[in-house]
């Protein structure tokens, strides 16, 4: 006998502006179903969201459903704040790693302390205004003593939880959207050291730790964030092609990236000597042994089958500039050092956006700590007469 549905399939699109549905036939009649995937701004994401409701409809037709009669996916009236918070993890947790996880968990968690703390934990979700979110986050504050940084990072927790929640059309609208981040200053740690301690960091470490040095200078000349370039493999790296492929997995934007290697880091690659090596090693791993502790410690940052950790680096950073050479920067501030070297260079920032790998000039502009400078120079140099 000939099914009266078709299986549910999914449209997608590599431009993540045009909308995705998943579509069937019922009874010779088309449906198609969002269910707020368009919401999702990652790729991956949206393509695993996506499957996952394509095979809900597929199972609910299976099971004897007929689209024909509407029905929502959540229809609880008395669905409560707290509860809809539940909810939301339990969808999100498929997509999101195990620390994005922790860090979600730790949000609810003091949400839950602060609504009940406030009388507030039979809040229904549908009636939840922006007023009595501020006053969970400033009551959360108050009870774990946030500094603004915590509060700010707490309530982007929030914000990302609650989008769960219009994606499964339990609300319309987010109501912790809009609501402001507090002030932060920012550390001087993260603003590149003046050209005279940058000149002490670069005859230190070329004289005394070449290796880390090399790795350094990736950072500076590629603005590939220090995590990602620990996991490039020499297979990902094209010398004769001058360029740099990061495959979707290990990118922050889970999205394929192509960086160039300028003339200057072609020769610190070539100083390697990786050519031959298998594509297999890491660009800046070491082959320590698993179990073996900080055996081999003084190899780190070569072409080889171990992969570093993140904090490996922060760590040989700060012992070697922060408390050998008693410079208060961070090694992330080399991506902002680099950047504001190619802006006076004469790169654009349009340029520069793109080999960040950023999606908009205002992401770019942050790494820019020199553009007011810039800016202000180009104005005295290029007025025109009247």
């Amino acid at each position: 006998m000939k099914s009266i549905y078709t299986i549910p399939k999914v449209v997608k699109y590599d431009d993540l502006s045009k909308s995705w549905f998943i579509y069937f036939r019922y009874d010779k009649k088309l449906f198609r179903f969002k269910y707020g995937i368009n919401y999702i701004n990652n790729y991956k994401k949206r393509e695993a969201e996506s499957n996952i409701l394509r095979d809900a409809l597929h199972q609910k037709l299976k099971e004897g459903w007929n689209p024909l009669l509407p029905e929502l996916i959540i229809d609880d009236p008395k669905l409560t704040f707290i509860e809809s918070l539940d909810f939301a993890i339990e969808k999100k947790k498929p997509n999101i790693g195990p620390k994005t996880l922790s860090g979600y968990s730790g949000t609810i968690k003091f949400m839950k302390d602060s609504s009940e703390a406030l009388s507030l934990n039979n809040l229904l979700i549908c009636d939840t205004k922006r007023a009595h979110i501020k006053l969970m986050m400033e009551k959360a504050a108050e009870q774990r003593k946030w500094t603004n940084n915590a509060y700010n990072k707490h309530l982007n927790h929030l914000k990302a939880i609650l989008s769960e929640l219009i994606q499964w059309d339990i609300i319309q609208t987010n109501p912790a959207h809009k609501i402001n981040n507090l002030a932060v200053a920012e550390s001087r740690a993260n603003i590149p050291a003046s050209d005279n301690d940058f000149f002490k960091i670069k005859t230190e470490m070329q004289n005394n730790h070449r290796n880390f040095w090399n790795f350094c200078s990736t950072i500076f000349y590629t603005g590939i964030r220090p995590e990602e370039i620990l996991k490039i493999t020499l297979g990902m790296v094209d010398l004769n092609n001058a360029k740099i492929t990061l495959p979707p997995e290990i990118t922050k934007t889970n999205r394929e990236r192509v960086v160039p290697i300028n003339q200057h880091l072609i020769e610190i690659f070539k100083s390697m000597n990786f050519i031959n090596l298998p594509d297999t090693y890491y660009l800046f791993g070491s082959f320590r042994q698993k179990g073996k502790g900080n055996v081999g410690a003084k190899l780190d940052f070569i072409p080889g089958s171990t992969k570093l950790k993140r904090d490996t680096a922060t760590k040989r950073w700060e012992r070697i500039v922060k408390i050998g050479l008693g410079i208060n920067m961070n090694l992330y501030a080399m991506k902002k050092h680099g950047a504001n070297k190619m802006i006076l260079a004469g790169v654009s920032i349009d340029a520069l956006k793109d080999l960040f790998g950023h999606t908009s000039q205002v992401t770019t502009q942050i790494y820019i700590t020199d553009l007011k400078e810039i800016n202000r120079k180009n104005i005295l140099e290029n007025s025109p007469a009247l």
